[in-house]
Formats: C-alpha cells, sequence, structure tokens
C-alpha cells in the first residue's frame, strides 16, 4: 500500500488507520472537554492565544456504488413473461436477453400480413397485364380514328364511322385511367402490407428485453407468469466498471477536498482497511446532509459536499456497504 507524507505530520499508512482512528477519537474527547472549561481559563488568561491544530485528513461514512449508480431495467414492452433467463449476481454482456415475453398475437399479426404480400402482389401483376392489353387496345383505336379522320376529310369515309372510331377511342382511353387507378390501388395496398409488416416484426423485437450494456445482475424482480408494462422494473442492474465510494464531507473541510486525493476505506466493524481509492467527483456546493440521514450524530442544520472515491481493482467492499472514509488531505 503506497503511504503519503504531510508537512510536519507523522507517516500515514493505511494498514494502521484503525489506530489513527482511536487517535482522533481520543483528540475529539479531549478538545470536547477543553471547550467544557474554555471560559475558566479564558477568564485566567485573558491574554492567551491558542494554537490551532492542523487537520491532514478528514473522515466520513461512505456507501459502496458502482460508478454509474444502481440501475432499475424496465420492460419497455407489456405481456406475460413466458421465461425469466437471469438469476442474481450473474454478470451479462451487452444485448443478452433478460426475460421472454408472450409474443403470440404479434407474430400471428406479422405472418398475416406476410401472407398476404405473394397474393397482393399477384394481384398487381393482373391488373398491370389489363392495364397493358388496354394500353394496346387504345393505340389501335386511335389509329383508326386517326385514319378515318384523314379519309373523311378526302371524302373516301362516312361520317359515322369515324363518330364510331371516335366513341371507341373514347371508351378506351376511359378504360385505361381506371385500370391505372386500379393498378396504383393495388400498389398502395401493397405498401401497407409492407409497413403492417415492419411495423409487427418491430413490436416482437421489442417483446425481446435485453441489456444494453455488460454488467452484473443484483436483484430479480419478475418471476415467469407476471403480466409486465413498459414500466415495470425487471431488475436491478450494475454496468461493468468500477466502484466508488459515495461520502459526504463537513463544510468545515469542503473547500479543502480536491480530485487526485489519496483515500482509504475503511470497515466499520474491525477497523481494517478494505480498499484504497482516488477522489474523482467533488460537488460543486453544499447541500444538507442526504447519504445518512437516519444518523443522528451531526447537527441537523449542517451542510455537506458530496465526495466521490473511485476504488482501486481488487478486492473491494461488497455493493451497498456502508464504511468508513479517510481522505488525506493536501
Amino acid at each position: 500500500m503506497q503511504t503519503h507524507h504531510t508537512t510536519n505530520v507523522m507517516q500515514c499508512n493505511f494498514q494502521t488507520v484503525g489506530a489513527l482512528l482511536v487517535a482522533s477519537a481520543v483528540l475529539l474527547n479531549v478538545t470536547s472537554c477543553s471547550e467544557s472549561n474554555g471560559k475558566e481559563e479564558s477568564a485566567a488568561k485573558p491574554d492567551s492565544v491558542q494554537t490551532p491544530v492542523a487537520v491532514n485528513r478528514v473522515m466520513g461514512v461512505a456507501r459502496i456504488e458502482p460508478e454509474d449508480g444502481i440501475l432499475n431495467i424496465t420492460a419497455g414492452t407489456s405481456g406475460k413473461v413466458l421465461n425469466v433467463l437471469i438469476d442474481e449476481n450473474q454478470a451479462v454482456q451487452s444485448g443478452q436477453s433478460l426475460i421472454n415475453v408472450e409474443v403470440a398475437v404479434e407474430t400471428a399479426q406479422l405472418t398475416q400480413a406476410q401472407s398476404k404480400i405473394a397474393t397482393q402482389q399477384a394481384s398487381i401483376q393482373a391488373r398491370q397485364a389489363r392495364l397493358n392489353g388496354l394500353n394496346v387496345d387504345w393505340q389501335k383505336a386511335r389509329d383508326t380514328y386517326e385514319r378515318n379522320l384523314k379519309l373523311v376529310e378526302a371524302k373516301a369515309q362516312t361520317k359515322q364511322a369515324l363518330d364510331e372510331s371516335k366513341a371507341a377511342l373514347d371508351r378506351l382511353a376511359t378504360d385505361v385511367a381506371s385500370a391505372k387507378a386500379d393498378v396504383l390501388e393495388a400498389t398502395n395496398r401493397l405498401h401497407e402490407l409492407r409497413a403492417d409488416i415492419n411495423y409487427y416484426r418491430t413490436v416482437v423485437s421489442q417483446k425481446k428485453v435485453t441489456t444494453v450494456q455488460a454488467g452484473k445482475i443484483l436483484k430479480v424482480n419478475v418471476n415467469p407468469g407476471d403480466y409486465v408494462t413498459d414500466d415495470t422494473q425487471i431488475a436491478e442492474f450494475a454496468a461493468a466498471g468500477p466502484l466508488v465510494a459515495k461520502t459526504e464531507v463537513d463544510e468545515l473541510y469542503a473547500d479543502r477536498v480536491r480530485t487526485g486525493q489519496r483515500a482509504a476505506i475503511i470497515s466499520q466493524t474491525t477497523g481494517d482497511t478494505l480498499a484504497g481509492g482516488t477522489v474523482s467527483f467533488t460537488a460543486d456546493y453544499l447541500r444538507r446532509k442526504s447519504l445518512f440521514t437516519d444518523q443522528n450524530t451531526e447537527q441537523e442544520d449542517r451542510r455537506v459536499r458530496e465526495v466521490h472515491i473511485r476504488l482501486e481493482p481488487g478486492r473491494t467492499p461488497l455493493i451497498g456497504s456502508r464504511v468508513d472514509c479517510l481522505i488525506l488531505l493536501q
């Protein structure tokens, strides 16, 4: 374990932190007693000046958490849970399936839409063939009409023949326009079916509940047979990465804590050093004590600064552990 030196202060070793804690407690007790007799000493020695005690370390209570916090994985879909594919304390990879949700209805809708594609394509082909035939007939009728028109002008054809050819041409033009509309309608219907297929595929894929990043499952909150909705929490998850100790430093020493300062994580039961670490985050503002509001050891009106300590790789306390945190001030 690396050691650190401060000016005019004895060498601090994390392995002897327990002893330092005891000494600190004694010092606090002596200070308390001194404060109770302060008035008498002040009266006796009005001109005396008290020498301030240099503080080169600060202690706080911390909680061990993943660096990104404990995340709640929600289902993001609705349906009956068929299978739970994960266990507590299981390491998972990004994209790994967590639960299977019933997709029978959506799968049936997808299959039905897919089955209509071939039928609709055949309908388009038939309508297109009819349109092609009508176009040929219309071109022939146009040629007949134009020929009769020239013959009438040359007085080689009757006006009745010209009128009949014109009526046939107009009728075929109407049929061609109707056939084009039929082809367009069938084509649009094909596009709608393909859109339905994409939609049902999306719905089915959303029924697959997966992880978005690697990490560890801490707690599973669902069982087979449960019905889940979009917001149902199915598991508590810790993303892969370092652990941090989240602590709060009293406002008296808050401005002396800096990122990069060394720290030791200490067991509250044995006083042993559990891990080493480095200050990785310091809040830019003071706030009311919040991490351990169940403790009555601090005055309620005290302000604190939130501090995170990134733990070094190796043996670390369990997530959720409450520990003491000793920060070496520089």
